[in-house]
Formats: C-alpha cells, sequence, structure tokens
C-alpha cells in the first residue's frame, strides 16, 4: 500500500544516514543517496511496470523470509572483523606484472614448475613464469577460450603422488597432460590442454561460476550454477563488448532470483547431476581434503551451505558458516586441508533493506550501468574459515582497498603464499602474510 511505502521508505532514509564503517566514510555520500532516490522513484512511480524484469526474464519476485533473515544476520559485522586485521594485512601484497592482465576471477596457485596459468576477462589463457627476484612476467599466450566469460578454474597436472592439499591432482589415466578445467559463465565447464592448446567443452551449461576437484577422487568434480539466466553480452567504459558479471549479478539481485545451483560432473561417465537448488547466486565451491563434503557459496544469503557427499551423513545439507560481514564470493582449500578461504568482494551495508521492496529491485534493474555501479561499496577482504566448523580464524583486510581492487577469489600454494583473483584487477597479486 501506498501507506507501507512511505513507512519503508522513512525507514530506510533513516538507516542511510549511517556510514558502513569509518574506513568506508569517503565516497559513502553519493552511495548513500541513491538507494533512497531509487525508493522513492519506486514509490511515486508504484506502476505495475515495475515488477516485470526489463530484459523480459519475467517478474520481480519477492524476497522470502528466510532469505531476508539470512541477510539480517549479516549486518553491523564488519567494523568487528576487521578489528581483527589492525594491520591490514592484504596491504602488504605484493603485485607483479601490472598492465600484463585484466580482470582474471581466480588465479590458482603455481603448477609443478612454478609457472601460473592464468585465465583474463577476454578467455585469453597466459602463462607467468617465476623471474630471480621473486616476481612474476608474462611469457606467453597459451590459448583463448572462446566467447565467454572465464570465473573459477583449476589446475590438472600429473604428480608422482596424491597431492590433497593443492590445487593440483592425479590426471585420469587417458588425460592427454596437463589441463585447465575452467567455469565459464556463458559456455559451461571448458577443458583446456596446455599442452596442445586444445579447448574443449564438458558440460554445457551457462552461468557455471566455480568448480573444484574432490582430491581423493580425481573423477569427480563439483560446479556452481548461479542462476538460470545467462550472463549477457554489455559494452564496457572502454566501448568494447564483455560479457560483464557484475552486471549479471545486479540483474539476479533485482529479480530476487534463487536458482543457482550445486552440481556434480563425473569425468569418467561424463555426467553432471543436481545436489543442491533454490539458491540466491551460487558462487564459490569447495571440497574438504578427505572429499566427504563439499562447500558452496550463496551469496545473496550471505552463508556457505555444506553438503555431505560421503559417508553416514551423504545427502544431508546444513550450514557451514552464516552472518558473514559482506557477499561472499569464491572460496577455496588452504595449502593444509585445515581451513578455508574465502572472498568478501563487498560489504553489507543499510541499502540491502531497500532491496525487500519489489518496486524498488525493478527501478534498479532499469537504472544505467554507470549509475548502479556508484552502489559498489569497495572493500578489500578475505575470512579464513576452520574446516571443521565454519569458525573465522583469520582475517586478511585492504578495508579501502588503497592495495588491492576488490577479492573475488584466493587461492593458496603449498609455501603458503596467497593469490589474489579481482574482476578488475590489473596485475597479479601474491601476498606472503603468514596464513
Amino acid at each position: 500500500s501506498a501507506n507501507r511505502s512511505v513507512s519503508t521508505l522513512r525507514q530506510a532514509r533513516a538507516e542511510m544516514s549511517i556510514p558502513v564503517s569509518k574506513t568506508q566514510a569517503n565516497g559513502v555520500g553519493t552511495r548513500r543517496v541513491i538507494p533512497c532516490l531509487v525508493l522513492a522513484l519506486a514509490c511515486a512511480l508504484g506502476s505495475s511496470w515495475l515488477l516485470g524484469m526489463p530484459d523480459g526474464s519475467g517478474r520481480v519476485h519477492a524476497l522470502s523470509p528466510k532469505l531476508q533473515e539470512l541477510q539480517e544476520a549479516a549486518a553491523g559485522k564488519l567494523a568487528a572483523v576487521l578489528a581483527r586485521d589492525p594491520a591490514q594485512r592484504l596491504t602488504k601484497c605484493v603485485r607483479h606484472a601490472e598492465g600484463q592482465l585484466l580482470g582474471a576471477e581466480t588465479v590458482a596457485p603455481p603448477s609443478r614448475n612454478g609457472s601460473l596459468y592464468v585465465p583474463d576477462r577476454d578467455g585469453s589463457v597466459y602463462r607467468f613464469d617465476p623471474v630471480t627476484n621473486g616476481s612474476y612476467v608474462r611469457t606467453a599466450t597459451v590459448a583463448n577460450l572462446g566467447r565467454g566469460r572465464p570465473l573459477g578454474y583449476i589446475l590438472l597436472e600429473h604428480t608422482e603422488a596424491a597431492l590433497p592439499l593443492m590445487e593440483s591432482f592425479w590426471l585420469l589415466p587417458d588425460s592427454p597432460g596437463p589441463m585447465l578445467i575452467v567455469a565459464d559463465a556463458l559456455q559451461g565447464l571448458v577443458q583446456l590442454e596446455l599442452g596442445s592448446g586444445k579447448v574443449s567443452l564438458l558440460t554445457p551449461l551457462h552461468s557455471a561460476n566455480d568448480l573444484d576437484v574432490d582430491p581423493t577422487d580425481h573423477s569427480k568434480m563439483y560446479f556452481s550454477v548461479s542462476t538460470t539466466f545467462p550472463v549477457e553480452l554489455v559494452y564496457g567504459d572502454d566501448e568494447k563488448p564483455r560479457y560483464d558479471t557484475m552486471d549479471w549479478y545486479f540483474r539476479c539481485a533485482a529479480r530476487g532470483d534463487t536458482t543457482g545451483r550445486l552440481l556434480s560432473y563425473n569425468r569418467k561417465s561424463g555426467k553432471t547431476a543436481e545436489l543442491v537448488t533454490g539458491l540466491s547466486f551460487a558462487n564459490g565451491v569447495a571440497v574438504s581434503a578427505d572429499g566427504s563434503f563439499v562447500l558452496v557459496v550463496e551469496s545473496n544469503g550471505f552463508r556457505i551451505l555444506r553438503v555431505w557427499v560421503r559417508g553416514k551423513l551423504a545427502g544431508n545439507v546444513e550450514t557451514f558458516a552464516q552472518g558473514l560481514p559482506g557477499f561472499p564470493d569464491s572460496m577455496s582449500r588452504s595449502a593444509d586441508g585445515k581451513s578455508f578461504f574465502v572472498a568478501i568482494i563487498a560489504p553489507h551495508t543499510p541499502a540491502l533493506k531497500l532491496m525487500r521492496s519489489r518496486l524498488a529491485r525493478g527501478l534498479l534493474a532499469r537504472l544505467p550501468r554507470w549509475l548502479v555501479h556508484k552502489l559498489k561499496v569497495p572493500l578489500g577482504l578475505v575470512l579464513q574459515l576452520r574446516a571443521s566448523d565454519g569458525e573465522v580464524i583469520g582475517v586478511f583486510a585492504d578495508a579501502e582497498t588503497k592495495h588491492v581492487r576488490p577479492v573475488t577469489a584466493v587461492t593458496q600454494s603449498a609455501d603458503g603464499r596467497l593469490f589474489l583473483g579481482s574482476l578488475d584487477e590489473e596485475a597479479l597479486v601474491v601476498c606472503s602474510v603468514g596464513a
């Protein structure tokens, strides 16, 4: 009703007068005003056409009470989390190969020979080799994965023994050599043979986001599909077309989408199976060191679910961590297998209460991209969670993103270094943070 809309607007205006945190005070004015304007316009227009998505993908859905409860549980957590890293350890990370890479969502740990193989946002896969001063330089373009947007990926290569604690695993007996398996937002699961440069499509499911392999049974993979709605081609600030996953995410959030899934893929049989459905933007995926459970991120629920796939609990789904201080993105297992790392790409803000309104989200979906992007609050944050119970045991921050861009993924090498991914980073970022 109109009275309810006016009441919501008054409440939202009061809440939006509070900055997100002291460390993010700069620039918060614009991000405070825009959501209020969105809701004010939505209340003024009040037209049913706002309840349909402008891209023709259907209605703007009401948020379930459970999802609202999960979002509310994440409110006000950021300051206490940031206080656990007063040294702001991500500001000590080292930047390599400036300008030689753009928008690598994930950076997998080095191969056995020390090289990094990294897909950037246009699908080009580059090889970076270490040099004597500990830096990395780009030495080759291995291949192009084709039309799409690479997100999470893993490196598979022959080893003398199984390495369950690294992103490096035995290949199947008939495998053609070292390869990357990539979750591509447009194509699905894509395989790249590093030796020949051959690209193959394993499973054609658009909206694939992240993946991991069972370290005890290398034929089993698990991957997330964020939504049933595909990523679209848009024109960026440089006027070049690209598949923009941030725009894709905003459209899913505006729609109130809950079509995210966790799936398994068997490399021997080629079969795909559905494990979890109904997720509000399924994202990061990581398998436990013993292969007994799989973790999957639900970004809009600010939580991580644990899916048991082996043993007496097989088939059970439970909460691993919730009430996270911001939107969780990709995640990975630590080098020792005793914990997991999760990237927090943006903080929880009071503006989220405005998004409970279907009208406000319908209007948000109609705003120009440049204006929607003004809503983003910069944050550099990685959390380390204990594998047994999801407890936060480590915090690595650059609260104002003075040194690193917002982090989308983090992986750890055998020597303890962290490798950061980001949607718009222009360098390789490597951190020796004593994780």
